[in-house]
């Protein structure tokens, strides 16, 4: 192994560990830290690992269309304010010193080191800044600091972590035919709003989170069709139909967990935590359900109710209409007893329709953990 090699190698290595130690960073001093240490970083890796010519016909084309796709989307966001109203955020020079800043100097100078080592061709520099990538996503989301639940471990990953997948995906092709530059104008137009704009539209997080899976491998579709014909295969990667396949399931994947977090997109799905449903619905199953609105419910229906600020799922064993409302009673299969007192219509939150055995076992573990 040359002296360039490894110099590659230990640049790659070094990144996404320094981004692993500021991930306990509370979130009023990870973007200072992290914009100080992304441009050090940017810096020494510039100095250090040996520069090799990236091919790049029509650069600035894909620059200007870059930014072109980023205004329009940006317009397009805020159209939604039209169906979801619009919320405020105060807008303070120390904000923007403390946020808004540093995050650009941290999309400026991780482009320029992705693509520093992507320019080496090496698989393994690859595979490890992307890791990196990732874990910047998750830094400039507010890195895992202060307590960890369950429920905020799901939204950093079905929110922050499975949008990054997708979008470094489309940074990191970039990167690699066109250099960083595409790629910075991109996320400066797409994520930099948030610390800049006193006003936003109200969407749903799931809803949002649903979008930026989908739109970087739409962009990424529409740059290699517009303009690989026109460029030399040399520089091309092959997937093969087996890559093809894989990145089609996890982008399955991904898009189905975003759409049923907060069930936005009718369905919703469930980890079941507890025995209480033994045999119908096992312990580490995901129950799916239908958002309820309005259905019948009857006796024998499974149903996810929320009681005493809690999810369960069980099964109704009774109704009854006293004083015009509707009383459900409701009991766990494996339960020698109904549930104490009975629900209404306001606390049910859908219709088990089926369930999926033994997937939600890792979140389990999850809580475990993090209990």
């Amino acid at each position: 192994m040359n002296t360039d090699r490894k110099v590659l190698y230990m640049a790659a290595a070094l990144w996404p560990v320094a981004l692993l130690l500021l991930l306990p960073v509370p979130r009023q001093y990870v973007y200072i830290i992290a914009a100080a240490l992304s441009a050090a970083a940017a810096v020494v890796i510039s100095v250090f690992v040996s520069k090799r010519s990236i091919y790049a016909i029509v650069k600035r084309q894909v620059l200007g269309l870059m930014a072109v796709m980023g205004a329009l989307y940006l317009v397009l966001y805020y159209l939604t304010g039209t169906e979801y109203g619009f919320s405020r955020r105060t807008i303070t020079p120390a904000l923007l010193l403390m946020q808004a800043l540093p995050i650009a100097v941290i999309i400026i100078t991780h482009e320029i080191i992705r693509s520093i080592l992507l320019a080496g061709r090496s698989r393994v520099a690859d595979v490890l800044c992307y890791i990196a990538s990732l874990l910047g996503e998750l830094v400039i989301a507010g890195g895992l600091a202060g307590q960890m639940s369950q429920s905020r471990m799901v939204d950093l990953v079905a929110l922050v972590l499975f949008p990054a997948v997708t979008g470094n995906l489309l940074y990191h092709y970039l990167a690699r035919r066109y250099g960083p530059w595409p790629g910075v104008v991109w996320r400066l137009i797409t994520v930099l709003h948030a610390s800049l704009l006193p006003v936003y539209p109200a969407v749903p997080h799931a809803l949002l989170a649903f979008a930026n899976v989908l739109l970087p491998m739409a962009v990424y579709a529409f740059i290699s069709l517009l303009y690989e014909k026109k460029k030399k295969r040399a520089t091309a990667q092959g997937k093969g139909v087996v890559g093809y396949v894989a990145m089609a399931l996890v982008l399955l994947l991904m898009v189905s967990t975003v759409m049923m977090i907060s069930c936005q997109f009718r369905f919703g799905a469930l980890v079941i935590a507890t025995g209480s449903m033994t045999g119908e619905i096992n312990q580490g199953d995901v129950a799916i359900y239908e958002a309820y609105d309005g259905q019948i419910v009857s006796e024998g229906q499974v149903i996810v109710f929320t009681k005493y600020g809690r999810k369960t799922v069980h099964r109704v064993v009774d109704v009854q209409r006293v004083n015009g409302q509707l009383r459900y009673y409701t009991k766990g299969d494996a339960n020698p007893a109904w549930d104490s007192g009975y629900i209404t219509q306001a606390d049910i939150n859908g219709l088990v329709r089926c369930r999926v055995a033994y997937v939600g076992y890792p979140s389990l573990w999850l809580r475990q953990i993090f209990r």
